[in-house]
């Protein structure tokens, strides 16, 4: 897989939409960002490092 570097506001709201479905849905948060590695085309670590990094504390602010 090729690294990607940039993440869009797109990508970021592909990966919160995931998380928090999944969350809702009785997953871990470990399985959302699997599931959110297969739609960005980006590993799982990575989407984690985002989410905790910079997603998350936007939706606190939603």
């Amino acid at each position: 897989m090729a690294r990607k570097i940039n993440w869009s506001t797109k990508d970021d709201n592909i990966l919160a939409e995931t998380v928090l479905n999944c969350i809702q849905n009785g997953k871990t948060q470990l399985i959302a960002f699997e599931e959110a590695a297969e739609k960005l085309n980006r590993t799982a670590a990575a989407c984690g490092f985002r989410w905790n990094s910079t997603v998350r504390k936007t939706m606190k602010n939603n």
